[in-house]
């Protein structure tokens, strides 16, 4: 049997064993926050810190300098439509005042983004691997 000379080598003869798996499964180990490769390594080893590479399959999370920078306008887009629905539901529906509302709303637009970081990159790293193949030949 012929064991990898090099971890590079390793790396690469590993991750023939993951063939790309469908969309509904990258999604799903995004909202796990897993490896969207291999479904096993952790993406976050903090609350905002991410390893290089996979724990298990050695794939490079990182692409490229600013590549998680995707995954701020994911975490944008989706508290923006949260703050444009609880809006008009909370100032119509409950009758509750701009004034009432402001303090509220301002505090979900600056904790509900911190608490969607890690889902946002883990979103914006399986929609990569979903529509660029190349990940799975590094």
């Amino acid at each position: 049997m012929d064991t990898p000379e090099s971890p590079a080598e390793d790396a690469v003869s590993t991750h023939r064993r993951f063939p790309k798996p469908p969309v509904e499964t990258l999604i799903a180990r995004a909202l796990r926050l897993r490896c969207t490769r291999c479904g096993q390594g952790k993406l976050f080893t903090g609350w905002f810190t991410m390893p290089e590479r996979c724990s298990h399959c050695n794939f490079k999370y990182e692409r490229d300098p600013g590549y998680f920078l995707g995954s701020a306008y994911i975490n944008y887009g989706v508290t923006a439509v949260i703050l444009l629905i609880a809006y008009p539901i909370l100032h119509y529906g409950f009758a509750l005042t701009n004034q009432q509302l402001a303090p509220w709303l301002a505090g979900l637009c600056v904790v509900f983004p911190l608490w969607a970081f890690r889902y946002a990159r883990a979103l914006w790293l399986a929609l990569d691997c979903q529509f660029d193949a190349s990940a799975y030949d590094e």
